[in-house]
């Protein structure tokens, strides 16, 4: 059953055993981040290729790019499920590392002990009945501020999988240095969030949230950044004519290559290069 969404960003289901395919194609299909709550019966799925049997009152979280194999549950299965984008909650910083996670990744199952159940199951029909009512009713940043709630209480929950926080800054710290050695390898050529992002493992919109909040600047900044700072040195040091520059740094024609550069610079190449002589 699902419950009709209001918000961009945000989409809750309800599953039974005689709709588990119909979250198959779904969940299969969608880069986002899910959130699974199987309140009542079991449920057995490949999740990246390893088989977990998963008990009532337990949680799941799927990370983007999760690979979803065979599914199947009990007959008394009742699974609520939250889709979010990663653009919904592009500002909850603690999530950073955690969407980013190889050990979420392959133990995304956890069973939720009493306490900590009674919170989360309420927080979730809190936010199910407040998704359902109209924009009168609620708004998107009511529902936004009871999602943070409700991610924070399960990332807790995941805390012991990721051991502890150092390793969490570590994490996060690998992101950076790896982005920073593909921008400095491949920068000059790759103008595409989408190059970097795959190479990460990582989607194109996570990718770009956590490096403007890790360094403020906007990704596509530092990729222009990289580009720019190569056509310079070209510039500088050889005698390259500009359509030669544009060829070498894979640019459609070179008026491309000089709109590009006079937007990112303020000057034009010609220019550029004019005051390095005189400079020199």
């Amino acid at each position: 059953m699902e419950i009709k969404p209001n918000f961009e960003g945000l989409r809750i289901e309800k599953y039974s055993i005689n709709s588990l395919s119909d979250f198959h194609t779904k969940a299969g299909k969608l880069n986002k981040l899910l959130l699974c709550f199987v309140s009542n019966g079991t449920l057995d799925l490949q999740i990246n290729a390893l088989p977990f049997h998963i008990q009532s009152n337990s949680t799941i979280m799927l990370l983007p790019d999760t690979d979803l194999g065979t599914i199947s549950g009990s007959r008394d299965l009742e699974v609520s499920v939250l889709f979010i984008s990663l653009d919904f909650i592009s500002t909850y910083s603690f999530l950073t590392v955690l969407l980013a996670s190889d050990e979420i990744k392959f133990n995304p199952a956890i069973k939720v002990e009493s306490t900590a159940r009674k919170l989360i199951w309420s927080t979730v029909k809190l936010i199910e009945d407040y998704h359902s009512k109209t924009k009168e009713e609620s708004t998107m940043e009511s529902v936004q501020y009871l999602l943070y709630a409700l991610l924070e209480l399960v990332s807790k929950l995941y805390l012991p999988v990721i051991k502890n926080n150092s390793l969490l800054q570590s994490r996060s710290q690998d992101i950076i240095d790896h982005f920073f050695e593909l921008l400095n390898k491949h920068g000059h050529l790759e103008r595409s969030v989408l190059f970097y992002s795959d190479q990460l493992h990582l989607s194109p919109q996570y990718l770009s949230s956590f490096i403007k909040k890790e360094t403020g600047k906007p990704i596509k900044q530092w990729i222009s950044y990289r580009v720019i700072k190569q056509a310079e040195e070209l510039l500088k040091t050889t005698s390259l004519s500009i359509k030669e520059i544009s060829n070498q740094l894979q640019f459609v024609d070179s008026s491309l290559f000089c709109r590009y550069f006079r937007r990112c610079t303020g000057i034009t190449a010609n220019t550029y290069r004019e005051n390095y002589k005189i400079k020199k």
